[in-house]
Order: structure tokens, then sequence, then C-alpha cells
């Protein structure tokens, strides 16, 4: 598919549409990065050979295009260097925007001095003309005795057409509360919603899976994208000192979430690490590695973990509220890949795809079958592995032990390459219905094997080579089982250092290198036989990055965090300093991760996110499994306590694990998930929309309606009440209140007027629940 010399771009005689000006002509090739630069997507279709043996559109490019000119968008398409695509930019007029905007009820930070003096002045009954208010005049309490937030900043409501923009934030340099990020979220809905929504119709995701679509993304914006990465670069920023704002701007909440959760996690790391890395110079100064101080620090890093889960709760609900993710709710659409049998609905007689529940347990029998085929060959692998070790001791010594370290660390990084093609696989042939549940489904598989795919030696290590009988070629009495030494801690301790060490290195190495490896194979397949490769425009540009998948990307960056953070919790009275490795390894991975998204990835379609999910229940359970891990190493693997019988030990190893059992529950009922601050600013924010969106007046609900629409909550779907892509009618104010309200407790909706009465305030009592909507 060489450049050819002649005839290049002509559509094998086929016109492209453009929407500049709505003319049609025939577009060969461009070099105009101002044109570039003016439309925010791309789409890449492949072209089709033509029986005059050129290439001509392919259907699905003539519909999809024909659909967003229907639609309202704008678009520009021509011919890639090899004629063998079409590229195809978009935009969408302001009008379209805001019309769809409206439509869908989509979320907008509202401005804070607008609403303050829109409050301020209330409104009066024209149809009266007494002089009295519909809505009467409000000055919010802001006293930092009740919250230390402005009760008019952070504030989202629904966008209106009629309320006009200057309701709504706008941003330093736009014309428009519709500033870049906004825009592309809007376009991307634009492009999947139905028809009658106002949308294209296109089913994206489908296209791209049967490859009628090569590929969909927005453009870089390299000035912008070149000062993150600079700004991030710098050797004096820390994990939590990120420019968290621009980030999330550019690539969407989803990344910017996970960089704030990398922040905190590396900021709580600091007392573990330094504390850490004093306690293993202890240890391997005196070469104790049984030492005695060492279950002192696993108490303090047991206690550790679950607090900084816990206060992580708080980060996420207040990141949330401050960038209007409290509500983010997401229709569950059918997946494009979900097969089934059409059928009309048993519920209410739609269309729709049925899969036989007989045929779905089937499918997760046989799934989990090969998961658990692949989870006994690595633990083969890992007992080959040590009878290896124990086979060739006699000959080399000591370093048998470092043989077997270096030759796990092969095992798990091998198998976890391998598995993760297979597990996407057992995923797709699991047919999940939903995004959704193929997220929690991919993610639950892709831990429980790196879970036993990690940490198989170590368990080993520490609870069962001990118990077994010395092999026969080793001469030293002082041997214990299988250890390799007198104690299975010093096996344990270089195990962890050998592994941990490597790993954290060559994961680092590979986040980079496999991303440039594929990217320099793009750029040399989309550029064969292109003599003048300054010929490309902006848009073949980006298109030879790699593409960024949001789902698959975000798990993998979620599941080496969670693997490190086990590495961190779950071995610590073995492996002290591995909290400070990790800390330092956040440090280099967040640059190196932003750097690698503004480098070889084409840019990501933002995407919201309100918590980080499941992986909340993944830390939890290594914070809860680090208390027995390290409870049994002190009790039984260390030395410490050999002045006891077996069964005093067992009865420590029960007392020490269910107090820091007891601990880790009593702190996690102690602290509140949601800060009162931030329950109070989603009351006013509740308020602030009922006035100035729903017009509600002043006399027109009394306090039992407003908990009588909040237990709604309980009743009426989040998919019927709070989807941004579900289209609501504007007269059913009920049920918008009711939406508003979703997620402040009865006593905060029933307090919020004495929070707004100008002074004549009492204490509001916390919030006993919000909102946690599913993804």
């Amino acid at each position: 598919m060489s450049e050819k010399a002649s005839g290049r771009g002509s559509f094998g005689g086929r016109e492209s549409e453009s929407a500049a000006g709505g003319r049609k002509s025939v577009v060969k090739h461009i070099k105009n990065e101002e044109l570039s630069s003016a439309y925010d997507y791309v789409m890449v279709f492949p072209m089709e050979k033509s029986s005059a043996g050129g290439f001509q559109q392919t259907p699905t490019a003539k519909f999809a295009v024909s659909e967003m000119n229907k639609a309202g968008l704008e678009t520009f398409s021509y011919l890639s260097v090899q004629d063998d695509e079409l590229i195809v930019l978009v935009r969408c007029p302001a009008a379209k925007l805001r019309e769809f905007a409206d439509e869908i009820d989509f979320k907008l930070e509202l401005d804070p001095e607008v609403v303050k003096e829109s409050l301020r002045v209330g409104q009066k009954d024209v149809e009266k003309g007494d002089g009295s208010y519909k809505i009467r005049p409000v000055v919010i309490n802001d006293s930092p005795v009740y919250s230390p937030l402005n009760p008019y900043e952070n504030l989202y409501g629904r966008y209106e057409q009629n309320a006009g923009d200057s309701l709504y934030l706008i941003p330093e340099g736009e014309a428009s509360p519709f500033n870049k990020q906004i825009r592309l979220k809007l376009i991307y809905y634009i492009l999947r919603a139905p028809h009658n929504q106002g949308g294209c119709g296109l089913e994206v995701t489908r296209m791209i899976f049967k490859k009628t679509l090569l590929s969909i993304f927005p453009l870089h914006e390299r000035g912008v994208c070149d000062q993150i990465v600079h700004e991030v670069a710098r050797i004096n920023v820390a994990p939590w000192q990120l420019p968290l704002e621009d980030i999330r701007q550019y690539f969407g909440e989803k990344i910017a979430l996970y960089n704030v959760f990398i922040g905190h996690y590396s900021h709580w790391l600091l007392i573990p690490g330094l504390v850490g890395l004093v306690f293993q110079l202890v240890v391997w100064g005196t070469g104790n590695y049984s030492h005695p101080v060492l279950p002192f620090y696993s108490l303090l890093v047991c206690v550790w973990s679950i607090l900084m889960l816990e206060y992580w709760k708080r980060q996420e609900s207040f990141t949330a509220m401050q960038w209007g993710m409290s509500e983010f709710e997401q229709e569950e659409p059918v997946r494009p890949e979900f097969k089934g049998h059409p059928i009309k609905s048993f519920i209410d007689g739609r269309d729709m795809l049925y899969f036989p529940p007989e045929e779905q347990t089937d499918n997760l029998a046989g799934s989990g079958s090969v998961v658990g085929a692949y989870m006994l060959l690595v633990l083969g692998v890992v007992a080959s592995i040590y009878v290896l070790r124990f086979s060739i001791e006699k000959q080399v010594g000591t370093n048998a032990s470092t043989i077997a370290s270096i030759l796990n660390t092969i095992q798990i990084t091998v198998f976890n390459y391998i598995y993760r093609g297979i597990v996407v696989k057992l995923t797709d042939y699991e047919n999940p219905r939903t995004d959704t549940i193929y997220e929690d489904s991919l993610i639950m598989k892709l831990f429980v094997f790196q879970f036993v795919n990690s940490y198989a030696s170590f368990f080993f290590l520490a609870f069962i080579a001990s118990n077994l009988a010395t092999s026969d070629a080793v001469d030293d009495d002082t041997v214990v089982g299988q250890c390799g030494a007198a104690t299975c801690m010093t096996p344990l301790s270089i195990n962890l250092a050998i592994i941990f060490g490597v790993r954290l290195t060559v994961t680092n190495f590979l986040d980079i290198f496999i991303p440039y490896v594929n990217y320099k194979m793009k750029v040399r397949k989309e550029t064969a036989g292109v003599e003048d490769k300054s010929r490309l425009t902006p848009a073949e540009q980006d298109f030879m990055l790699t593409d960024y998948n949001g789902m698959l990307n975000g798990i993998e960056n979620y599941a080496d965090t969670a693997i490190q953070y086990g590495f961190s919790v779950l071995f610590v009275v073995a492996l002290p300093c591995a909290a400070f490795f990790s800390l330092v390894s956040n440090y280099f991975k967040v640059k190196l991760n932003i750097w690698k998204l503004a480098t070889f990835y084409q840019r990501p379609v933002p995407q919201g996110a309100q918590d980080i999910g499941t992986w909340m229940s993944i830390f939890q359970f290594l914070s809860f499994a680090a208390v027995v891990t390290n409870a049994g190493l002190i009790c039984f693997t260390m030395d410490v306590l050999d002045q006891y019988t077996s069964l005093g030990r067992t009865w420590l190893f029960i007392g020490f694990q269910w107090t820091l059992i007891m601990v880790q529950a009593i702190v996690t009922a102690a602290v509140h998930d949601v800060p009162p601050e931030v329950e109070i600013q989603l009351a006013r924010q509740a308020f602030v929309r009922s006035k100035l969106l729903d017009k509600i007046e002043d006399d027109d609900v009394e306090d039992s309606e407003v908990v009588e629409v909040d237990q709604m909550a309980g009743v009426v779907s989040p998919a019927d009440t709070g989807n941004m892509l579900c289209c609501r009618k504007k007269k059913a104010k009920y049920l918008d209140r009711k939406k508003d309200m979703t997620g402040v407790s009865d006593v905060v909706v029933k307090q919020y007027p004495i929070l707004a009465n100008g002074g004549n305030s009492t204490k509001v009592n916390p919030m006993t629940q919000h909102l946690r909507s599913e993804h």
C-alpha cells in the first residue's frame, strides 16, 4: 500500500464530504495544521479496493459521515498519504452543543458570583404585582463553623438553554461554559446517542470491534500537553503535587482520579517508608532477619494500611464533589460485542437480546476452569523452581537461592504477560451483557491470578518450606526443612528483595518499551513508501500513536499498583524497606505515565469517574490479608517466639490477628467516608438547583414532601432518574428535584433552609448515607 505516483486521493472517483461551507470536493491530501486544530475528533476509516484498481469509501464510512452531518456535526474528509484510509475530522457547532447538553441534562459548574447574586435578589411574583416573592432572597450562611468551603463554589447543575450561559462558569480564555474537555465529552455522546435525542446513533465500539472503523480519538493539543509533561517532570514535584486540574481537563476525570489515588497512596507511604528503611538497615546491620523490632513495624503497617484506605474514601468523595462527579451515573447499554437472541422483552415488550442463563453458567464454568488450570500451572512451575534450587544447592551453595529468585522473577513476568491476553479472551467468552459486568469480571480474574503468580513462592517459603523434610543433599544440620538456611526468614527476605526490585524495574521499563515499539511499528506501516513524511497532517501523526483503551489501560494501572501495595503490606516483617521503594517507584511512575500518555498514545476520550470502584475492595482485602500473613510470620516463621510451645504460638497468632482485625474494624467505623463539609456542599447544591434551575417556590413544598421525595430514591432506578443519556421531560419537576437531591440524607435535606437562612443557623447533623453511582 505504498504511495502512488498519480491519482492519489481520488477516492476511486468518489467525492468526500467537506463541511466547510457545505461544499463537496475531491480532496486528495492536505497539510494544514490550522484546519486540523479547528476540529475536535478524528475518525479513521479503512478504504476498500474498487473494481477500477483504486480505493473507494466503504459503506460504513459513507453512512457514518452522512449520519454525523444529519445530526448537525461538521465534518471534513480527506485521504491518508497512502490512500488506504479515510481521515474524517469532526467538530460540533456551539448551537448544537447547547441543544444537546440541554436535552441530556448535562451537568456544568455554576458561576459562584452569579449564583450568589441570583439568590440574594430572589425572584418576585410578577403576576401578583404586590412585591411578594416567588423565591425569597437568600444569603447562605458561610460561617466556617459549619463548613470551610465557599457555599457558592463547586456547585454543578444541569444545563438549561433558557437559563443562559451566564449562570454557568465560563473558564478563562473561553467564550462559553463548553471548554475543550466538555466539548469532547458531548461530541462523543452525540456520536453514540440515538436519533431521538439528537445523536448520530453510531455504534462506535461495535464499528471498532468489526474494524469498519480503525480509530476514533481527540486531537492532541501539543502546547497544552507539553506544558503538563514539563510541570510533572520537574524534580521537585512529588506524586501528591501533580497539576491534577490540568490533567483532568486534558485527559478526563478517570485518568486524573488514578493520579489522585497514586498521590494519596504515595503521600501516606512517607511514614512507613522512612521507618521501614531504618528497620531494614537495622536488620542488615545485625544480620538478624528475625529481629525483635520487626513485629512492632508490622503493627504500624497493618494499622497504617486501613487508615490510608479510609482517608482515601474521604479524599475520593471530596474530589468527586469538586469535579462534579458525586452523582456521576452512566447508562449501561448492552455491549456491542454481546451475543444474544433477539426477542421481545418479557418485562416491557421492547426488543432485546436474550442470552440463556444456562449458557451463561456454562461459559462462566469454562472460563473459571481455565483460570484454575492456569493457576495450578503456576504453582507447578513455582514448585519446579524450588526442586531445581534444592538439587543444585550442593554444587552452587548459597547462590542457589539467588538463581531461584531470578527464575521466579522471569516466571512471574512471563506468566503475567501471557495471561493478560488469555484473560481478555476468557472474559469475551463469558459474554457479559454490560461494560460494568465485563470490567468487574476482568478485574477479578486478573487480580486472582496475579495474586497467586506474584506471591505463591513467598507463601511457600513463609509457611510451607520449614515443615518439609530437609534434602539429603544438604549436609548442614542447622538447615531447617526446605528453607536452605537456619530460618526461612533469610531466603524469604532475599527472595522478596530480588523479585520486588526486579519487578519494579522491569515493569517501569516495559511500560515505556512496549508502547515505544508499538508506535515505531505503526509508523513504519503507515508511512511505507512515503518519501516526504513532512506531508503528514496532525491527524495522521496522532493516528500513528497507540490506541488508548480506557478500560484495559486503566485496569493495568490499578493492577500494577495493587500488586505493589501487596508487596508493601503482606510481608513487611521480611522486607521492611518495601514501602520505601514503593514510594520511590511511584515518584518515577507518575512522571513516566504522563510522559507516556503524551508521547506514545492517542489522546484518550475524556471519561468521568466517581470512585475507583472494585479496586477499593481489592485494596481492603490486601490490608486484611496483611494482618494474617504478618501474624503468621511473627508467630510461626520468625524465631522471636521460640520460647513458646506450638500451642502457645497458635494462641498468640489468634490473639494478634483478631486484635488487629478489631482495630481495623474500629478505624473503619470511626472514620466517616464522606467529610461533613462535602455533605453540606452537596446539600447546598441541591438547594441551589431547586431555586435557580427548577424554580421551586418557597411555599409549594413542605418538609414532609422533601422527605418523601428522598425516600423515593429506593424505588426509582438510577437509569430512570440520573442518567445523562436519559432524556427527561422538563415538565417533570418532581422527578428532577428528586434526582437533584439523590444522595443527600433526609436530615440534611430538611436542614438546608437553615443553612441558607443568613445566620439563624443550628448545627447540622452529619449525613448518614451518600450516593455511590455504579459505573
